[in-house]
């Protein structure tokens, strides 16, 4: 069962997309390379969404986080297939990015979404005060129907303080004392620079 009730049968006004049909992600219309995120997981929201070509979205959010509230319309198009469709947002932090909003009512984002949410989901309550980083590792093609689409893989990385991110609109954090010096420690493990928020 998807946690967020979001398979298919407003934001920052910046955002980014992951495109099935180019395998690619897209911000500001121009292909890049996405590693490593940061999600802002209180920021997602389900409901129904409309998306047409050279058009904004339109949205109907559930009341409450994977409850399906009503269908808007049955408005259909031209070939037969409703207009509005299960769907998500969020608000992402990527160094490539910086704070943008990721929406989708595409089947492969939503299955790719929904599959980390749960991982997030399920830490969320033993990481107060924390924001999960996780890693994008490619896509999985898949066939739905008649058609085809690719689902956008994550791992859950780690989770680091929500006041550690630079999130656009939100007040910067008060700096944290100075620790006392201690003794040194042994060498951590290096980390991909690409994770390290």
């Amino acid at each position: 069962m998807s946690i967020l009730n979001i398979n298919n049968g407003g934001g920052s006004g910046a955002y980014i997309r992951f495109m099935p049909s180019a395998n690619a992600w897209v911000f500001n219309k121009e292909e890049i390379a996405l590693d490593a995120l940061v999600i802002d997981h209180e920021s997602v929201r389900t409901g129904w969404g409309k998306m047409s070509e050279g058009a904004a979205p339109e949205w109907s959010w559930d009341e409450r986080l994977g409850v399906s509230g009503r269908i808007p319309s049955e408005e259909r198009d031209d070939k037969g297939v409703l207009k509005w469709k299960r769907g998500f947002s969020v608000k992402l932090f990527a160094k490539a990015t910086g704070t943008v909003e990721w929406s989708s009512t595409g089947t492969g984002p939503v299955m790719g979404f929904d599959a980390v949410f749960e991982a997030i989901w399920n830490a969320k309550d033993a990481n107060p005060g924390k924001v999960p980083v996780v890693k994008y590792t490619g896509s999985t093609p898949l066939k739905v129907g008649k058609g085809n689409t690719r689902t956008p893989n994550f791992t859950l990385v780690k989770w680091v303080e929500r006041a550690s991110i630079p999130w656009e609109g939100e007040a910067a954090a008060e700096p944290a004392p100075a620790p006392a010096p201690k003794k040194a420690a042994p060498a951590a493990a290096p980390v991909d620079d690409d994770i390290a928020f």
